[in-house]
């Protein structure tokens, strides 16, 4: 009797693990695309991974702002039915979420350069920026 305490947290946990892996699926999957196609060597890749992966959060977070409203209007968008007030809430959605993006990689731009060689820079933002459609392999 005194396990099944013990066993329904941890049932909780692993259900929360499973939430959390869903939702970072693709973020993961652009982390380990970008690190595959710069083909580094390991001492390369172990100084540059935990840096990447800084990016790619910071990255999402910023454009989570423009697909949080995106995501409220889909349907009026999709029905045709798009308020100007609502299409106003995107534009300026969009050109902060664009903004705080250019601020990341601004940020993280001299980060990588501590790194990579500037060619590897250049590959690493192009790589990272790839539709997942690309990622996943369906843009052939």
């Amino acid at each position: 009797m005194k396990r099944l305490p013990i066993l329904a947290a941890l049932l909780a946990l692993c259900l929360l693990g499973t939430t959390t892996v869903f939702a970072q699926s693709k973020l993961e999957k652009r982390y380990e695309y970008t690190l595959k196609n710069l083909r580094l060597d390991k001492a390369t890749e172990a100084k540059f991974a935990p840096v990447l992966r800084a990016y790619l959060t910071e990255k999402k977070e910023a454009g989570d702002i423009y697909d949080d409203v995106k995501k409220k209007y889909k349907a009026a968008e999709k029905a045709g039915t798009l308020t100007d007030a609502q299409a106003t809430q995107l534009l300026n959605a969009k050109m902060e979420s664009d903004e705080k993006e250019l601020e990341v990689k601004k940020k993280y731009l001299p980060e990588f350069k501590k790194v990579l060689k500037p060619k590897k820079v250049y590959y690493a933002f192009d790589l990272a920026n790839d539709k997942m459609s690309k990622i996943e392999g369906k843009d052939e």
